[in-house]
């Protein structure tokens, strides 16, 4: 093996200099070869190409020493490849030839699936398709709505009064406990609206049941304390693992897949109206 100038690589801070100097002048100097190896020849000209004018001395340095360095390893490798591979084994026409047509096939398909796909999915889609794979949608995790806060301190006052009022079932002690919570600074979390597996809930409030599918059925009100303070927690709604899931909760799943099949789909009888055309022309003839 030959291999000019990457051996010596002291030469790579001259080379990714001059490109700095020579101003875009293509002719200030005889294009020349900086590296060689098996027979292969690199050129001043190909090193230019990745030195940006406004590069530093550094990195120009840093870049042509890169360049250089990845130029000949990649040589090397092929060299060995040429060396030891079979005819059949470095005929590799057909399969670029096979990936060129899937590239080209594959865009086509997209681009009209771009023009073509109705994206719109009505609730009643979404209905039928769960009603019809509700097999499909099983929970692997206990799930809760619910509603919590959290209060600091050692008012054991102020915690019985807040507990009288977050019990009660009445509208006007309920606002009258917002009320107070927002006096004190106190957040309300609320996720009435959305389902959350329970192990996040467990993030922010330390729930630690021995066995939570077991105690979820069990709870609605629950108080727990720790350093930080006294918890809050009505366990509004619950769904158990293993259980079948809402479908509030795979709405969005079930609309992504029930797409994927119009887009398989569009993508068949696109192929099939193609294929009909081309037949009737007789673009397409068997002898």
């Amino acid at each position: 093996m030959a291999i000019g100038c990457v051996k010596d690589i002291g030469r790579a801070a001259a080379i990714a200099a001059l490109p700095l100097c020579a101003c875009g002048d293509r002719h200030a100097a005889e294009d020349r070869v900086i590296a060689e190896a098996y027979g292969e020849r690199l050129y001043w000209s190909d090193l230019r190409q990745v030195i940006p004018p406004d590069a530093s001395p550094e990195d120009s340095t840093a870049r042509a020493t890169h360049f250089l360095d990845n130029w000949a390893r990649e040589r090397v490798v092929l060299h060995m490849a040429e060396e030891n591979l079979s005819d059949a084994q470095k005929n590799v026409d057909q399969q670029l030839k096979a990936y060129r047509e899937s590239l080209l096939t594959y865009a086509y398909e997209q681009a009209l699936v771009r023009q073509k796909l109705d994206t719109t999915v009505s609730g009643s889609e979404v209905q039928a398709y769960y009603d019809a794979n509700i097999a499909n949608f099983e929970l692997k995790d206990n799930i809760v709505r619910a509603r919590w806060f959290k209060l600091r301190g050692g008012d054991k006052a102020l915690l019985k009064k807040v507990e009288e009022l977050w019990r009660s079932a009445k509208e006007d002690d309920q606002h009258h406990l917002e009320v107070m919570l927002a006096q004190h600074g106190v957040a309300i979390n609320d996720t009435r609206d959305t389902w959350i597996a329970f192990q996040e809930l467990q993030q922010q409030v330390p729930l630690r049941p021995e066995n939570p599918t077991d105690w979820l059925q069990r709870q609605g009100k629950v108080t727990v304390s720790d350093s930080l303070g006294t918890y809050f927690v009505d366990l509004l709604d619950h769904r158990l693992k293993d259980s079948t899931s809402p479908i509030d909760i795979v709405q969005d799943r079930i609309r992504a897949i029930l797409i994927n099949q119009r887009k398989l789909q569009l993508i068949e009888r696109m192929r099939e109206d193609l294929y009909s055309h081309a037949l009737a022309n007789k673009d397409v003839r068997f002898h």
